[in-house]
């Protein structure tokens, strides 16, 4: 053989495919602002405002309040366990074993359950107001001047509205990640598991500041869950 000189491939032989296509393969748009969807988890700065003088002032109706924060904190928690569900996600044909738990898993996602799953956030939002306008309101009434009592109305009236912002904008991530499944697993059967794992990837880096946002909310209701739970241990 000369020097500089390649030998060509032999006949029939294919380069092998990478198990991750280039990221400028895939293309996607999220529909949801962030904003939209944590909006509510940050007006909790309501509670936190108040929440001195809640504290010199206990009453049984804390362990309603902490009801509350549970409530939210599961719409919050199911929709990230079904985010993470996909963007887990990697295929591998190397792997028998392991494509199929993918490929489980995927199927889930695909067949619209999560939109079931994640519509249960409006049956937690109307547990939320009846514990507010049963339990909650008198305690407030008794502790807190009219204007701060005032903001917490439009606070919990946001978390139990119907048609609230957080509730819409959930039930539109249920439908796209329905959505981005389907596309997902289209390529999976027809073997393209490089350019399916690309699209895996793009949706983790693009959701990244979504995810980071509604992580900081679940932080924010879980301190609050705890100074209310010692609250109530104390009446």
């Amino acid at each position: 053989m000369l020097a500089g000189h390649l030998v060509p491939p032999a006949a029939g032989w294919h380069r092998p495919l990478p198990l991750i296509a280039p990221a400028s393969v895939v293309r996607m748009t999220f529909p949801i602002s962030p904003d939209k969807l944590v909006d509510t988890a940050d007006r909790l700065g309501a509670i936190d405002a108040v929440k001195r003088k809640l504290v010199k002032q206990p009453d049984p109706a804390a362990a309603k309040l902490v009801t509350v924060l549970e409530e939210l904190s599961k719409i919050y928690g199911a929709m990230e366990e079904e985010l993470t569900t996909y963007l887990s996600l990697f295929f591998d044909d190397t792997d028998p074993k392991q494509l199929a738990r993918e490929r489980a898993a995927l199927a889930r996602l695909e067949g619209g359950a999560i939109r079931a799953r994640m519509s249960e956030a409006r049956g937690r939002c109307s547990k939320i107001w009846n514990i507010y306008t049963r339990y909650l309101t008198p305690w407030f009434d008794r502790v807190l001047d009219p204007i701060e009592t005032e903001r917490l109305r439009m606070l919990f009236r946001e978390l139990s509205e119907i048609d609230s912002h957080m509730v819409d904008a959930i039930e539109e991530v249920a439908g796209w990640l329905t959505a981005e499944a389907r596309t997902t697993g289209d390529l999976v059967e027809r073997g393209d598991f490089a350019d399916a794992n690309a699209r895996v990837l793009a949706a983790r880096r693009q959701l990244r500041p979504l995810r980071e946002r509604v992580a900081d909310a679940m932080v924010q209701i879980r301190r609050l869950e705890g100074d209310f739970i010692e609250i109530s241990g104390a009446v």
